[in-house]
C-alpha cells in the first residue's frame, strides 16, 4: 500500500490531523506531565528538560506539516509551471520553519563558514550525514541566502512524511528505493543532474546513512579485511563513514557542475530519539562549513573518480574532528 501515492497519503495526513487535534486538546496535561518528568531527571541526574523540549518541538512539527500539506494541496490546484515554482517557496518555508523550531527549542548556536563557495551554480552538493535534522542545513545555508533550487536525493522510507512526501514529489527530487534494481536507481539519479540551470543543484548524502560510532567501527574493519587503496583509506575515517560511490558518480556522470562540501560537526546528539532523550544537543554550538571542488580537478574515469571521493571524505573527516575546511 505504502508504495501507492493515493492509499499512503491518505494514511499520513489522516493521522499527522488526528496527532495534531490529539496533542493540541491534550496539551495543557502533557505539558505538566513533561515538566514533572524533568523535574525528577533534573533531581535525580541533573538531565536537562528534555521531555518539555521535545514535546513543544513535536508540537510545532504537527503544526508545521498542518498548514504545509493545505499550502501544498492549493499550490496544486495551479498551473503546473506555477505550481512548481510556489512549490520550492513553500519546501523552503517548511524547512526553515523546523529549522528554527529546533534551534529555539533545543538552545542551539550555529556557526557557518566558507559560505561564499556556494554560488554560482549549477552544484552538486555533497553532505555529511549523521543526524536525523541536517537535511534541513542545506534550506538555511544554501537555498536561502543564495537562491539556489535544491534538487534532494532521499530515502523513499521518508515518504511517510506527508509533507515531504506531497511536495518533495512535485520537484524533481529523488526517493531512493534500497531494495530496488540498483541500475534503475541510477538511472532515476542521472536524470536529476542533467539540464541544471545557473540557479539549480543536486543535494546527495554520499554516505547513504547516518553515522554512529557504532556503524563507523563495523565499516572500518570490513574496508580493512577488503585491502587495497580504498580500503586503507576507509579503515581511517574517525568521524565519518565510507563514501557509496555509486549514486555520486551517477550524478557526476549526468553534470558539469562544481562540487560543493557541506561539512558539519555538532549534530552527533540528534542520530536517534534515543540521543535526543540523553539531552546531549541541548546548547550545543554546530559549526557548518563550505568548500567547493572545481569541476576540472575530478577525474574523468569511474575507478580514479571512487578514489578521488574517498580521499575527499578524509578531508570532510579531517575537519570534522578539528581542521580547516578543505582537510587543513
Amino acid at each position: 500500500m505504502f508504495s501507492r501515492p493515493v492509499p499512503r497519503r491518505l494514511v499520513t495526513v489522516i493521522t499527522v490531523y488526528l496527532l495534531l487535534v490529539l496533542v493540541t486538546g491534550l496539551l495543557p496535561i502533557l505539558l505538566s506531565l513533561a515538566v514533572l518528568v524533568d523535574l525528577i531527571r533534573w533531581l535525580a541526574g541533573r538531565k536537562p528538560a528534555m521531555s518539555l523540549r521535545m514535546l513543544v518541538f513535536g508540537w510545532v512539527y504537527l503544526l508545521g506539516e498542518g498548514w504545509a500539506i493545505i499550502l501544498l494541496a492549493i499550490l496544486g490546484l495551479l498551473p503546473e509551471s506555477t505550481a512548481t515554482r510556489l512549490t520550492y517557496r513553500a519546501q523552503r518555508a517548511w524547512l526553515n520553519w523546523n529549522f528554527d523550531a529546533l534551534t529555539l527549542a533545543f538552545s542551539l548556536v550555529f556557526i557557518e563558514e566558507g559560505g561564499e563557495a556556494i554560488p554560482p551554480g549549477p552544484i552538486l552538493l555533497l553532505s555529511r550525514h549523521c543526524s536525523m535534522i541536517d537535511t534541513m542545513l542545506p534550506a538555511r545555508y544554501v537555498v536561502r541566502p543564495y537562491g539556489i533550487k535544491l534538487r534532494y536525493v532521499l530515502k523513499k522510507e521518508l515518504l511517510v512524511d506527508p509533507a515531504l512526501d506531497i511536495g518533495g514529489n512535485r520537484l524533481p527530487n529523488y526517493f531512493i528505493d534500497r531494495s530496488g534494481t540498483t541500475a534503475d536507481e541510477l538511472a532515476a539519479l542521472r536524470r536529476i543532474a542533467q539540464s541544471l540551470a545557473a540557479d539549480e543543484g543536486v543535494l546527495i548524502y554520499p554516505e547513504g546513512t547516518r553515522y554512529t560510532e557504532e556503524k563507523r567501527v563495523e565499516y572500518a574493519r570490513r574496508w580493512r579485511r577488503a585491502g587495497g587503496v580504498l580500503g586503507e583509506i576507509a579503515s581511517g575515517y574517525r568521524r565519518v563513514l565510507p563514501p557509496r560511490p555509486g549514486g555520486t558518480l551517477a550524478l557526476l556522470d549526468a553534470s558539469t557542475a562544481d562540487v560543493v562540501i557541506l561539512a558539519h560537526r555538532g549534530l552527533e546528539g540528534f542520530a536517534r530519539v534515543s540521543d535526543m532523550w540523553a539531552g546531549g544537543l541541548v546548547g550545543s554550538e554546530v559549526e557548518v562549513s563550505f568548500w567547493r571542488v572545481p569541476r576540472s580537478t575530478i577525474p574523468e574515469d569511474d575507478d580514479a573518480r571512487t578514489e578521488w571521493l574517498f580521499r575527499l571524505w578524509t578531508e570532510v573527516d579531517s575537519w570534522v574532528v578539528g581542521g580547516k575546511a578543505g582537510g587543513g
